[in-house]
Formats: structure tokens, C-alpha cells, sequence
């Protein structure tokens, strides 16, 4: 039986102290919990995963599914937005436009105090397939530019609709849009200023 060498480690009270809690939590002891914690670390590195990054965004897929949100192929879902908006134009108009709607209001309901911060920042997270998304905001206005070249115009028109419910229920009202294929550019001023377009 070959003996397994052992090596002797410094770590922060603090922290020492809290990986030993949830070691006795999982029913695990002290030695096996760091050997774990230091496999899934070698794990990350060697497949080149950064921990920190990957912990960070683990929100993400758990705030989509919360959210309404499913995951689809990318190209069924531009082709099923085109046949709708070919074939349906004002209705599919009106449910993502309806759709922006409901998202905006989960958000004041869940989030009431950052509503728009939460979400521009789950907007950004949901829309990893788009290389550029924009949100810039001052007291007036909000400036909102999308682009990314697999984006068919279609998509990008019944996008444009979902934004608009969404700015419009967070007191916005959009005073400047451009929409092509790839490209989405919009600008929304706060309702409740009188401000010059």
C-alpha cells in the first residue's frame, strides 16, 4: 500500500474557518474538501476555464429560465422569426413588443430599486451571440446600439418592437430608431422630462 504524501498549506483564518463549516455541512472532512476544491481547480485550468469569471456568470442560465427565456438553435430561431413576421407582421409586431412589456414589469416587480440596471445587465448577459450591445444612459436619455451581422433584418425589426415595450414601460419613449439587417440603434427619452429631441 503506497502511502500518499501530504503537504501543508496557509490560508486566511476567515476562510479556513468557513471551508471547515461547509466541509461538517456535507459531511465531508477538512482534507477531502480542499483535495475536491483543488481537482475542480486543476480541472478549470487545464480546459482553460477562468473560476472567478465562470462563478460570476452562473447566474446567467438560472435568471434566463426565471426570466421566460429558453435556449434554441440560433439559426431556427431567426428562421421562426421571419416566417412570423412575413407571414403575421402586425401580430408578431405586437407580442414582442408585448413581450418587452412583461419582461420590463417582471423587473420592477422582482427588482423595484435597480429595475433597469437589472435589466440591462440581464439583456447584455442573454445576448451572448450578439458581439456588440450598447447601453449608454445619461438623466435624459438612453442609447441603446445592437450589431452583429448574423442578425437578419426581420429579427432585428420584431427586436426593435420587444425594446421598445420594455424602454416605454420603464417611463421611456423612443424618439430615434435605425433598424437594418445586423444592425438595431435606438434612442429613448425619459417621459417625464421635457426634453428636445
Amino acid at each position: 500500500m503506497s502511502l500518499v504524501k501530504r503537504k501543508t498549506l496557509f490560508a486566511r483564518e476567515d476562510l479556513a474557518n468557513k471551508l471547515i463549516e461547509m466541509a461538517k455541512q456535507r459531511g465531508y472532512t477538512l482534507y477531502s474538501m480542499v483535495n475536491e476544491i483543488f481537482e475542480l481547480a486543476i480541472q478549470a485550468e487545464e480546459a482553460g476555464v477562468n473560476l472567478r469569471k465562470l462563478f460570476e456568470e452562473s447566474w446567467i442560465p438560472k435568471k434566463a429560465k426565471k426570466d421566460g427565456f429558453i435556449l434554441g438553435p440560433e439559426a431556427l430561431w431567426y428562421d421562426m422569426a421571419d416566417i412570423a413576421y412575413k407571414n403575421a407582421r402586425e401580430e408578431a409586431l405586437k407580442k414582442w413588443f408585448e413581450a418587452g412589456i412583461w419582461l420590463a414589469k417582471r423587473y420592477m416587480t422582482i427588482e423595484p430599486e435597480d429595475a433597469f440596471e437589472a435589466f440591462k445587465k440581464s439583456l447584455k448577459a442573454y445576448t451572448w451571440n450578439i458581439p456588440e450591445l450598447i447601453i449608454e444612459e445619461n438623466e435624459e436619455a438612453v442609447y441603446i446600439r445592437i450589431v452583429s451581422p448574423r442578425i437578419p433584418e426581420s429579427y432585428a425589426i420584431l427586436y426593435l418592437a420587444f425594446l421598445e415595450g420594455a424602454l416605454e414601460t420603464f417611463g421611456y419613449k423612443v424618439s430615434n430608431k435605425d433598424v437594418s439587417a445586423g444592425s438595431i440603434r435606438i434612442k429613448a427619452l425619459r417621459k417625464d422630462l421635457n426634453v428636445e429631441e
